[in-house]
């Protein structure tokens, strides 16, 4: 369980309620709820209702969609001081899509009634949400650009880039299956298989498991067109 002061300090690291003082983060962090996942556990289920926000403490969680043959489409993952469900502050309604532990996780979680309060009250923490919908807006966006546009390596290439400059290092912990992957691109696991071989022939990265070491980001860039 998360004492009070790791609690203050986790949503203190969120985009969302770093405006916050220390006072309104305290009393935020008095009506929080700490959760642990196990690997696979859902969190919570798409159509639920939705009425909590959810800070991620540690590990990992996967945002999917069941499509209609069963098999799932990953739209996110999330990792420490992220936040799920900005949507639900604004309006209440139902969860439009599933939350999974990809590996032991650890969650605050937030009533949104306490989290609207503040938004109400410090116009800061009102515009922090404002960004984060259109940050959200925009990775849909983005996403479903390079669905269209981007054939499967170049999207792999993406991943690949984006998690590069999470980590502020050539070498990546992807901690995704290649399954996942292809959920979360929208594609075969072959084919993912397939991309990451190319790329290491060529010379660009080395693969070992689900660690990667980009070795030529210049040329991935260019490939990928990032």
């Amino acid at each position: 369980m998360l004492d009070d002061d790791e609690a203050v300090a986790l949503l203190r690291a969120t985009t969302l309620l770093k405006e916050l003082d220390e006072e309104d983060l305290r009393r935020l962090a008095a009506r929080a709820v700490t959760r642990r996942y196990r690997r696979g556990q859902v969190v919570f289920t798409e159509g639920e209702p939705a009425d909590t926000l959810l800070v991620v403490a540690q590990g990992r969680l996967k945002v999917l969609t069941k499509a209609d043959d069963g098999r799932d489409h990953v739209l996110n993952i999330h990792g420490p001081r992220e936040t799920i469900g900005e949507l639900n502050i604004v309006e209440p309604g139902t969860r439009s899509a599933s939350v999974e532990a990809l590996e032991p996780s650890t969650a605050l979680v937030l009533d949104r009634t306490a989290v609207w309060e503040l938004v109400k009250e410090r116009p800061a923490v009102a515009e922090q949400l404002i960004r984060a919908l259109v940050a959200h807006v925009r990775r849909l966006t983005g996403a479903n650009a390079d669905l269209v546009f981007l054939d499967l390596p170049r999207r792999v290439g993406k991943l690949l880039l984006m998690r590069t400059r999470e980590a502020n290092r050539p070498v990546i912990e992807l901690g995704l299956t290649q399954t996942e992957i292809a959920s979360l691109l929208g594609g075969s696991r072959q084919s993912v298989n397939q991309a990451l071989r190319e790329f290491e022939r060529r010379g660009w990265i080395l693969s070992e498991g689900q660690t990667i070491t980009i070795l030529q980001l210049d040329r991935l860039r260019r490939f990928a067109g990032d």
